[in-house]
């Protein structure tokens, strides 16, 4: 049965404050994975349940209000997808490769940069319930759910004790090319925090009600029932969203939602609309430093 969302719960209150309307325009790709129709049936039940107990009109994101009365440092989210050497097969998508040589080199220099890796739910809990973060925080965020992220990230991670952020896509969980839920228990098991990346990462801006409703809602009931770990964040497909689809996101109980918009995480940010640090193919460690510093920079100087 999967768990579902306490409308009592303080962290939803909290949430339910900080509604902002942010509105993302990205490039429309093809969509990543094809869904056969009982995966269909299965996300299509995990939506009903939450759609039974907590029905949700799409229609607006609803009050707005200004929340930069929360604390906490800026923190720059790494975005990755492959860990891995680009296949001839994937060259003109060969940017979303990273060597495992180039990642380890990565992570490396951050940590000789006095960077300690947290998870989104850490900095959420510094930022709105008085947790606290290192130094200087930083999120590593791995998007869709690959194998090579299990096998070529994790155990670099693991070497130094840092978590990552695992952006699943529902329906991967399992399916050929996707994350076994063995391996997806085991980064649960090192730390790694778990984010829905929908059921089945179409754009989320040209859905209707309805089917919305099973993609975000559906995939998190469908993690939280597979996996029986919290689902607390959300990254948008493409990264495009729109005012009702980030109210969807809000009300299935998401408390943080990643986007691909360029910047520094900041405590006055719409919690539902997080920019990230795009890691691509040919970044060079000093690169990705010197992009991470002149953001932090930038942030300290517009405060």
């Amino acid at each position: 049965m999967p768990c579902l969302p306490d409308p009592k719960d303080s962290r939803l209150r909290i949430q339910a404050e900080q509604r902002m309307s942010w509105v993302s325009r990205r490039p429309t790709p093809r969509s990543i994975v094809a869904v056969g129709p009982w995966r269909r049936v299965r996300f299509a039940v995990a939506a009903v349940v939450f759609a039974v107990t907590w029905p949700v009109p799409m229609a607006t994101a609803g009050p707005t209000r200004d929340n930069r009365g929360s604390a906490g440092p800026p923190v720059p989210i790494l975005m990755f997808h492959h860990v891995a050497l680009a296949p001839d097969t994937a060259a003109r998508r060969s940017g979303l490769w990273v060597s495992p040589t180039r990642f380890e080199r990565h992570v490396s220099v951050l940590a000789r940069a006095g960077y300690r890796a947290v998870t989104l739910d850490q900095v959420w809990r510094a930022w709105h319930a008085g947790g606290s973060l290192p130094l200087r925080p930083v999120v590593l965020s791995f998007d869709d759910g690959y194998p090579d992220q299990r096998r070529n990230a994790a155990p670099v991670l693991r070497a130094r004790g840092w978590p990552g952020v695992l952006n699943l896509v529902a329906a991967r969980l399992n399916a050929a090319g996707g994350l076994r839920r063995q391996d997806v228990l085991r980064l649960i098991g090192e730390g790694w925090e778990i984010g829905a990346h929908a059921a089945t990462h179409h754009d989320l801006t040209r859905m209707r009600d309805a089917r919305l409703w099973r993609e975000v809602a559906g995939s998190r009931a469908s993690l939280i029932s597979q996996l029986g770990t919290p689902i607390r964040a959300f990254c948008y497909p493409y990264g495009r969203f729109s005012p009702r689809v980030r109210a969807a996101v809000l009300r299935a109980g998401f408390e943080t939602a990643m986007t691909i918009r360029r910047g520094l995480a900041d405590p006055s940010d719409d919690p539902l609309a997080l920019p990230r640090l795009n890691v691509g193919a040919r970044m060079s460690s000093r690169l990705l430093i010197r992009m991470v510093r002149t953001s932090t920079s930038r942030m300290a100087a517009a405060r």
